[in-house]
């Protein structure tokens, strides 16, 4: 496995949007239930686009470092 520079920050920016989501996962909930008004809590479909947006980068990194390629 390979640990240079660019598998670190694709991991730092991974679980960016990962946390981001998360955030935006949990602020879209709690606005739906606070609220009555139609469409509250919108923010938390972002939020699991954010998320799934995350997981994605973080697959593609690790894979990307375990393969074998020119250094």
């Amino acid at each position: 496995m390979r640990w240079n520079a660019g598998v670190l920050a694709g991991l730092l920016i991974g679980l960016a949007w990962v946390v981001a989501g998360v955030v935006l996962v949990v602020l879209g909930r709690r606005r739906r239930r606070d609220s009555t008004a139609d469409g509250a809590g919108g923010v938390g479909i972002i939020g699991v686009f954010l998320v799934v947006v995350g997981a994605l980068t973080l697959f593609a990194t690790l894979l990307l470092s375990v393969v074998p390629g020119n250094d």
